[in-house]
């Protein structure tokens, strides 16, 4: 069984028995600091991007613990998980920007402008295909916010996503240990002061519109 784990486990749960054989795995398939657990009742497999082989064991001591929380439906506090948690806060500090796009470039300075004081520090910006479902993301591991191509034609709309994903990228998530809160009381009333009336509307009725435009492109 790999130390690590097993001191992990035994802080939080001092009165049990971790019995599972328990192992950590790096993979280069994870992008920025990715994790994940797989586990049965005789194994457990932790999934860590390349990127934590160089972190300390202290904070990769927080992480699994983090985990452990989520695993065990617990809400345990330790050292090493106050630890964890400042880290990944300051991961976006720490990522490459690689990627940029003029279009996005543009909207992320009008909004960083109008909502946020011209104050956000500019992340990775990338363009993410003709998505009608997933219209944005904020990558934390690596700092990217993608926007789906469909947005290209409004404006409008390019700046209404691209604020959402910036709140994110302002707001990070809140880790109650049990599950991760991406878009908190906080996070929904920022939202809201986009300066836009009805945009949620607008979005809507602009992705019908274009959905039966592609539709009939393909007949």
């Amino acid at each position: 069984m790999n130390q690590l784990i097993k001191s992990a486990f035994s802080e939080m749960y001092p009165e049990k028995a971790l019995d599972a054989e328990a192992k950590i795995k790096y993979s280069r398939a994870f992008k920025g600091y990715n994790a994940k657990v797989k586990y049965t009742k005789t194994s457990m497999e932790f999934r860590l991007s390349y990127s934590w082989k160089e972190v300390s064991d202290e904070i990769k001591t927080g992480l699994l613990q983090s985990l452990f929380n989520k695993m065990f439906n617990t809400r345990i506090e330790t050292i090493n998980i106050d630890l964890y948690d400042i880290f990944i806060k300051k991961i976006p500090q720490l990522s490459p920007k690689t990627k940029s796009d003029p279009i996005l470039e543009e909207s992320f300075e009008r909004v960083n402008m109008e909502y946020f004081h011209d104050m956000m520090i500019s992340p990775n910006l990338e363009f993410g295909g003709d998505n009608f479902h997933t219209l944005g993301t904020y990558d934390h591991g690596t700092d990217t916010i993608m926007i789906s191509n469909v947005l290209v034609k409004d404006q409008i709309l390019l700046d209404y996503v691209m604020y959402h994903e910036m709140l994110h990228k302002k707001f990070k998530y809140k880790n109650t240990g049990k599950r991760t809160i991406h878009h908190s009381r906080q996070f929904r009333e920022e939202e809201k002061k986009y300066n836009y009336p009805d945009v949620e509307d607008k979005l809507r009725q602009f992705l019908r519109k274009e959905k039966f435009k592609s539709r009939f492109w393909f007949l």
